[in-house]
């Protein structure tokens, strides 16, 4: 018998699905997780905030593994779970629809001005000059970070007519994938920098200024992945030179971002307060990428979207 800590939240996803020979231990918050993690052998992870992810992992002393429905895993205590001994796995893919969908919905939105148009209602008025309107078709994007998130970023913009480019770490000579060695040279030909990357100490403030520097006076700068990809303050500073043009910004460093912070009132900032992910079929995605798993696990197979505790994600 498997004993599984599980979120309320997955219940209705995975009631009746479950093996025989799994006991659920359900559990609503962070309240009541370590009653239910206590001789857990499996710990689903159902909340975002980092000590209360901490508080269940150190409440889940026996687990031999951790799973998050969560993409980026730089907020997980990484030395615990080391030291316990546990594996970690992360919900890759989950969220990559309506994240993707989400990007399209940003690009668009700069490439036709559509800020504007929201402005000009809010106050009633019909605008007095059309705002500048670019054709997605024949622009070029970079995609930093070229993994399920970026692949369905790409897959849904190169139906628009982009040019799409992905960045990663080994590019194993896919086409139109590069290395971290070319992508800084090759920033002056996009006109959409999309970062989906993980936050890892090597990926910290991946734009700063010398890459700002180097972007077109007309490039928009799109962040669905972690706001500490971005030097902020750098990027307010580019912004008030006129370069890049603007920023679609879903996540920020802190978060929330203070009603003070410079950020605010940079020109062009669009800031959605890290709402790409939500999605109507992310829970049943994550429901059964963990039943996959499940039976993975009690079969001493691999797991699937295994985090390299080392690397960070």
């Amino acid at each position: 018998m498997v004993k599984v800590a599980l979120p309320e939240l997955l219940r209705r996803e995975l009631d009746g699905r479950l093996p025989a020979d799994v006991e659920p231990a359900w559990y609503r918050d962070a309240t009541d997780v370590a009653q239910a993690s206590a001789d857990a052998d499996v710990l689903v992870i159902g909340f975002i905030d980092p000590e209360e992810i901490r508080h269940a992992v150190e409440s889940a002393p026996r687990a031999r593994w951790i799973s998050t429905h969560a993409a980026g895993v730089d907020h997980y205590p990484f030395e615990l779970i080391r030291r316990s001994g546990a594996l970690l796995t992360k919900g890759a893919g989950v969220n990559a629809v309506p994240i993707a969908e989400s990007v399209v919905l940003f690009v668009l939105s700069a490439a036709k001005s559509f800020p504007l148009y929201v402005a000009s209602n809010a106050e009633h008025a019909w605008p007095a000059e059309r705002p500048p309107a670019t054709e997605l078709t024949g622009t070029a994007a970079l995609v930093l970070g070229y993994g399920h998130i970026g692949r369905a970023v790409a897959d849904r913009l190169r139906a628009f007519g982009v040019q799409v480019t992905g960045a990663r770490r080994h590019p194993d000579g896919e086409s139109d994938v590069i290395g971290p060695a070319e992508w800084r040279q090759r920033l002056p030909e996009f006109d959409w920098v999309l970062l989906t990357a993980a936050l890892t100490p090597g990926t910290r403030h991946l734009l700063s200024t010398p890459e700002f520097a180097r972007m077109k006076s007309s490039a928009w700068v799109v962040n669905i992945a972690r706001g500490g990809l971005i030097d902020q303050p750098a990027l307010v500073a580019a912004l008030r030179e006129g370069r890049p043009r603007g920023a679609y910004l879903d996540v920020t460093d802190p978060e929330p971002l203070p009603s003070d912070d410079p950020l605010w009132l940079a020109p062009n900032v669009f800031i959605t307060g890290h709402s790409a992910g939500r999605g109507t079929g992310s829970l049943a995605r994550y429901a059964s990428l963990f039943l996959d798993n499940l039976a993975r696990f009690d079969a001493g197979q691999p797991l699937t979207n295994l985090v390299d505790l080392g690397e960070g994600y």
